[in-house]
This record gives C-alpha cells, structure tokens and sequence, in this order.
C-alpha cells in the first residue's frame, strides 16, 4: 500500500510533493496577492461534500460585502462563481493561500476535514497564466484528484 499524501507532506516537512511523477499540493500560495480572484467550481462529488479555503496574509479578504482574513466555500452553499476581493494592509504585501476540504459526518456531527489521509491538489496554469485549475483530492479513500475541480482566475 502506497503511503497517504498527507504521511508524505509531513515527512517532507512541505506543502508540495511530488506524486507519481507531478507535484500534488497541501497549500498552494500566491504572492504578492492579487486584487480579485473568481473562484469556479466546476465539478464536485456529491459525498462527502467539497469545499475549498482561502486565507490571506498581511490583508483580509471581501467575499459578498464580509470581511475576513479566511473563507470557506461549500461547493453545496455557494454560487457556482465567487467572487474575492483582497484588501491589502497598510505597506505589506498580502500573501494568499487556499487549499481543498471536505466535510462528513464525525460521531453524529458535521466535521470539517483537511490535510488528512490522500488529501491533496494538482495545480494546473492557463496558457495566459490567468487562471489555475485546481484538481483536488480529498482525504478518504485512495487518491483521486477527481473529487473536486475548481478554477482560480486572478486579476
């Protein structure tokens, strides 16, 4: 049996591996921020239910007129197109990082879950470098960056 992604992020004390011959992602990190990014999810099992965080460094981020430095989108909750504003700190330069989660049922109780068992990212640039696609795994079971697909589109 192969060792879970997520063994292979701590024993590489990482945030990026290499996976069968591509890199597969814990976090991914843009810096500087951009102004705006829209976030698409284009495709998600049904269970457990996908979502993905984003979280902000040095500003905060304004999701449908909140405020905060970390978001999470429920692929079951949310429009199909979300869009983000980053504020940026007085003289800092914001650092953005978004990773996949999913939530399930724990004892009775909704749970949400990340960085455990296979969970994991292949990030894929556009041709433009406009946009990424995130193709995500998330924790249980084998690997299958098939559990959700989700375009980051900066501006």
């Amino acid at each position: 049996m192969c060792e879970a992604l997520a063994d292979q992020f701590a024993k590489a004390h990482a945030s990026q591996i290499d996976w069968e011959g591509a890199a597969a992602y814990a976090i991914y990190e843009i810096a500087p921020a951009p102004e705006t990014v829209l976030i698409e999810f284009l495709k998600a099992k049904a269970a457990p239910v996908q979502g993905l965080t984003l979280k902000v460094y040095g500003g905060a981020l304004l999701v449908d007129g909140v405020e905060a430095r970390e978001v999470l989108l429920w692929h079951d909750t949310v429009p199909a197109q979300v869009a983000v504003q980053v504020r940026r700190e007085a003289g800092k330069n914001p650092t953005l990082k978004f990773w996949n989660v999913w939530r399930g049922s724990v004892g009775g109780s909704d749970v949400t879950q990340a960085w455990l068992g296979n969970s994991g990212m292949r990030i894929e640039p556009s041709e433009d470098g406009r946009s990424l696609s995130l193709r995500c795994s998330d924790g249980e079971g084998a690997v299958d960056f098939n559990d959700l697909d989700v375009r980051v589109t900066v501006g």
